[in-house]
């Protein structure tokens, strides 16, 4: 879950772009980003889940240049010179002073490109970043990108359509859920996985969370976009899962499903590094305990009623 925690004064759009709580919108669409379901709650992914590993290929190959101009610069230092008899050292000091400049420089973009992809949630955190929204308790429970978790009471949030970025002239919107610190002041923002550039859509999936929260399960349980679960509720994806993740936004185009095959492939060597650097993410006691599921729910549903092979 993306979350933004710099206080802003609320805007003329947040008011806007506002979407209500009791009011029909849309027919609702899961956008198949639904962990798990039950009377009690909802679980969602976060909407980096499917693309994870397309940044860590550029933090790949960030490391692994500067890595490389460390190796050539020591390997030519000691071996081209200080193992080379025939060398006078006329050139040490320059060379010195050079070598160790370009090394501690090589070394802080080594930091800085680990750093960067941690603090984006890539490397070394979570294998993805679920929200949980408890209709009962009528609470919203939401992983930071930092591992803290987020609580927040659904009746008090400002929910509105946000533009999450703009990328070659297109805008793409998504769902924002806006918390204030008082009546003109946002405290922290966090967006719902799903976005896209046709805001029909957006409000199509705004309306499966909607609908879920203020009329209950049975409205949405055969929602479109519901079909498979996420098969990634207190565990790690499987290889396979993983590769299907990558290759589904493309899946639906012949013509893009093989130009994008070679960034696939790379996308899924970084999204292997990110699996084997991330943690589970495991709710914290006292959220499971307010999300107790009673025995014998009508409406639970999770991978297990996957097809064999997506469980």
């Amino acid at each position: 879950m993306t979350i933004l925690t710099k206080q802003r004064p609320l805007t003329e759009q947040d008011r806007e772009w506002r979407l209500s709580l009791k009011q029909r919108v849309a027919e609702p669409h899961a956008s198949d980003m639904v962990i798990r379901m039950n009377s009690t709650y909802l679980e969602l992914v976060d909407g980096d889940y499917s693309n994870r590993g397309a940044m860590s290929i550029f933090g790949m190959f960030s490391v692994m240049l500067f890595a490389w101009v460390l190796y050539t610069i020591w390997h030519t230092v000691i071996f081209d010179n200080y193992l080379n008899v025939e060398w006078d050292r006329q050139d040490e000091f320059p060379m010195m002073v050079f070598s160790i400049g370009t090394s501690i420089g090589s070394l802080l973009m080594i930091a800085g490109s680990l750093a960067f992809l941690r603090v984006m949630g890539e490397w070394f955190r979570y294998t993805h970043y679920p929200i949980r929204l408890n209709r009962k308790t009528r609470m919203i429970y939401g992983f930071r990108n930092d591992g803290t978790v987020l609580a927040a009471s659904w009746d008090e949030v400002h929910f509105a359509l946000r533009i999450k970025k703009q990328v070659a002239g297109l805008t793409i919107l998504g769902i924002g859920g806006l918390v204030l610190k008082d009546p003109q002041t946002v405290s922290e923002i966090f967006s719902f996985g799903y976005d896209s550039i046709n805001r029909d859509y957006c409000l199509r999936h705004w309306e499966f969370i909607r609908r879920y929260m203020e009329e209950g399960p049975q409205s949405v349980i055969h929602a479109d976009g519901v079909g498979l679960y996420l098969p990634i509720a207190d565990k790690r994806e499987t290889l396979w899962q993983g590769w299907v993740e990558l290759v589904s936004n493309d899946a639906w185009n012949p013509i893009m499903k093989w130009l994008m095959l070679p960034f696939h492939v790379l996308f899924f060597v970084g999204r292997l590094v990110h699996r084997a650097t991330s943690k589970v993410p495991l709710w914290p006691a006292d959220v499971e305990a307010a999300c107790a599921i009673e025995p014998g729910d009508p409406y639970l549903r999770d991978s297990s009623m996957n097809p064999v092979g997506y469980q």
